[in-house]
């Protein structure tokens, strides 16, 4: 009487959780078990998750409310100095930036965005209703611009911020 071994996908996938499963189940973690490269590689892929996470609160606080909203992103918590005229900023999150490093220690970043800046002409005048028209965020017109937007992050003890935004 000859067995057969049937050497399938499933057969092998099923293995492969009988394997696994006993070091989930007490709870070890991932990076735990790898003792080559790939923890440096783990660390670097969840600082890049947590940048583009930094990006996208600031960009929602931005356009909602202007720089005075985004202060908390900041490292210095005075947020960008570049918002003189800047209204919106649209940054397409899922195109790649132009350029991004994390410094070796691990401590600070850099990254370049091409991006669209809204820029708002503001009314002239000083009467009631232009006053009033202004403080009501309405500007005398606005043209969109593309611009270079160039970043510079800090990793500190709550996470990383944003140590400097420059637009160009």
């Amino acid at each position: 009487m000859s067995k057969t071994i049937d050497t399938t996908r499933r057969s092998f996938l099923k293995v492969g959780a009988l394997v696994a499963a006993p070091a989930a189940a007490i709870g070890i973690p991932v990076a735990a078990m790898a003792e080559d490269g790939s923890k440096a590689a783990l660390a670097r892929l969840q600082d890049e998750r947590a940048i583009e996470a930094l990006n996208r609160d600031f960009l929602r606080a931005f356009n909602r409310g202007g720089a005075k909203d985004t202060a908390s992103l900041f490292a210095d918590r005075k947020g960008p100095a570049f918002a003189k005229g800047v209204s919106k900023l649209s940054l397409d999150l899922a195109e790649e930036p132009r350029s991004f490093a994390i410094a070796e220690d691990g401590a600070t970043a850099t990254a370049r965005y091409d991006c669209t800046a809204e820029i708002a002409d503001e009314l002239a005048g000083k009467e009631t209703l232009v006053q009033m028209a202004r403080m009501q965020g309405n500007s005398a017109g606005s043209q969109s611009a593309r611009v270079t937007l160039s970043a510079q992050y800090a990793k500190r003890g709550e996470g990383w911020l944003i140590a400097s935004l420059d637009l160009a």
